[in-house]
């Protein structure tokens, strides 16, 4: 079905979007932050590198622009348009999940406080901000393609980065975080991830009852393009 890819789309950004332990914080705060890891240096290195080469060299001396500032300048633009695109996205989820609220959303918040909960939400952390990284860069490349700007991809599934796609910390984060709920005999660890698996499915449950179709995340990067021609990155033909 048409839809179903939406779907899949749509509850990936809200996994990302609306990270278990982080519900009050501001979507541009979840960018930043996930940019000031590791694995967010390395993509925003990865974009200096792509600006750099792509950048037009003789807009770049009308403008007065030297090559270093570039990098800065483009992070602030992902920053920009990767919290338009998660606030976007999550204004259609949470329509959704308030017309289909979870059944154990109280129980589960409630466990949060748990000492055991909190210290395996905090090693999970690496994992959410990749996804939150990975949403982004994937969907602006996608926008500059479709729009035809001159920017050579990031996103490494895409690039064939293998440097890159070493340094994202999720699979060795999801080792961890199985050999630590493994080896745990708290049962209020155990209620919490039976009660988010059963949420992530009453989440999903609940996008595919919408009764038109999201929009495709990297339709919130329209008008991107001309942050980019700031920074000498043409567009078109």
């Amino acid at each position: 079905m048409p839809f179903s890819r939406r779907t899949i789309v749509i509850a990936l950004l809200l996994s990302a979007a609306s990270p278990t332990c982080a519900q009050t914080q501001d979507r541009a705060t979840l960018v930043r932050e996930a940019l000031a890891s590791p694995y967010g240096k390395a993509l925003t290195a990865e974009l200096g590198k792509s600006l750099r080469a792509s950048a037009d060299p003789a807009c770049l001396t009308d403008k007065g622009l030297a090559a270093d500032q570039l990098e800065p300048r483009g992070r602030d633009i992902v920053i920009r348009w990767g919290t338009h695109m998660l606030e976007g996205a999550s204004a259609f989820i949470d329509r959704q999940i308030s017309d289909n609220p979870f059944a154990g959303a109280a129980e589960l918040e409630s466990l949060k406080s748990n000492p055991d909960v909190k210290r395996y939400l905090a090693m999970e952390e690496p994992i959410r901000q990749a996804k939150i990284l990975d949403l982004i860069f994937e969907h602006f490349d996608r926008y500059n393609l479709i729009a035809r700007v001159k920017l050579g991809g990031v996103y490494p599934l895409q690039t064939g980065n293998e440097a890159l796609l070493r340094l994202n910390p999720t699979d060795a984060t999801e080792e961890r975080l199985e050999t630590f709920a493994s080896k745990s005999r708290s049962k209020a660890l155990k209620r919490f991830l039976q009660l988010s698996d059963q949420e992530a499915i009453a989440q999903s449950a609940a996008i595919k009852k919408a009764s038109s179709p999201p929009p495709f995340p990297h339709t919130f990067f329209k008008g991107v393009e001309t942050d980019l021609a700031e920074l000498c990155i043409r567009s078109g033909k």
